[in-house]
């Protein structure tokens, strides 16, 4: 009897030991199982459910959500034509032309540049050759003619009325021999000074005349008669004939009219011309013409 429990005994260890082995071994066998199914079926689907195994399920998860953009990038391009011009702006060669279109405008506008130089050429060339009289200074003319001889009549007015008006300004007045004078400005204060101004356009006679004429010197300084002159004359306009010529003596008929609203006949005045050195010079008085 002892050796049949005995028995007994051992058969329901090795019995209780096969069970517990075929337990242990069963969760073993459907592990792997249930593994290899979620991994199968869908790996974007199975990723919540692959939290038990990280090691197989992040090395899996990982690779699909890099396939997935992949897989959109490349199934667009195939299905829509538009995909072509998303890759044509990824490349270099889009930019590429802007820096090209940049520099195309810079040279449109180097043509415009030197065509506008061209066209202020003709009339500064046309406008020495229509006023050819005035390029030359009057006080430096060398050839006198009936165009030239005007802008000289001109400058040796300019030159009369500024020292029969005393200067840049009116000086000190005073009373002399019961007459009210006035000092000339400084720049033409004294005799030298009025008569190296004046000999730009007249000659040394004309202009020591009209000097000896119209001012006074006192304690070396120029006065004149505290009156201002002039006339309407509009020398401007005039117009000269020549009368007499010589190579270094001519005369000019001018013909100078008055303002339109004067309703006066134009005068004719006489002024003669003498070449001093290489330039040509006024030799009537300044208070003949003017």
């Amino acid at each position: 009897m002892k050796i049949n429990t005995k028995l007994s005994a051992l058969c329901i260890a090795a019995t209780l030991m096969s069970v517990a082995q075929a337990a242990a071994a069963a969760p073993a066998v459907t592990a792997p199982a249930e593994a290899t199914q979620p991994g199968i079926a869908s790996p974007a689907a199975s990723a919540p459910a692959k939290v038990p195994a990280p090691a197989a399920s992040a090395s899996v998860t990982t690779p699909a959500p890099a396939q997935a953009p992949s897989v959109p990038a490349a199934s667009a391009p195939a299905t829509v034509a538009d995909s072509a011009k998303a890759a044509t702006p990824a490349a270099p060669s889009a930019p590429a032309p802007r820096p090209s279109a940049s520099v195309a405008p810079a040279a449109a506008p180097s043509a415009p540049s030197t065509a506008k130089p061209s066209k202020p050429q003709p009339p500064s060339t046309s406008g020495p050759a229509a006023a050819a009289a005035t390029s030359v200074k009057p006080t430096q003319l060398d050839k006198l003619n009936h165009e030239s001889a005007i802008p000289l009549v001109l400058e040796a007015q300019s030159r009369y009325l500024y020292a029969i008006s005393g200067g840049s300004t009116v000086g000190e007045s005073f009373q002399w021999n019961g007459k009210s004078y006035r000092y000339l400005s400084e720049d033409i204060g004294t005799k030298t000074k009025l008569t190296s101004y004046l000999t730009q356009a007249y000659t040394k006679q004309a202009s020591e005349q009209f000097v000896g004429k119209f001012f006074v010197e006192i304690n070396g300084k120029l006065a004149q008669l505290d009156a201002d002159g002039g006339n309407l004359l509009e020398f401007n306009r005039a117009t000269a004939k020549m009368v007499t010529m010589t190579p270094v003596k001519r005369s000019y008929l001018l013909t100078v009219p008055y303002p339109a609203g004067t309703k006066q006949a134009n005068e004719k005045i006489t002024v003669n011309f003498e070449k001093v050195g290489s330039y040509w010079k006024i030799s009537s008085a300044p208070h003949i013409i003017f």
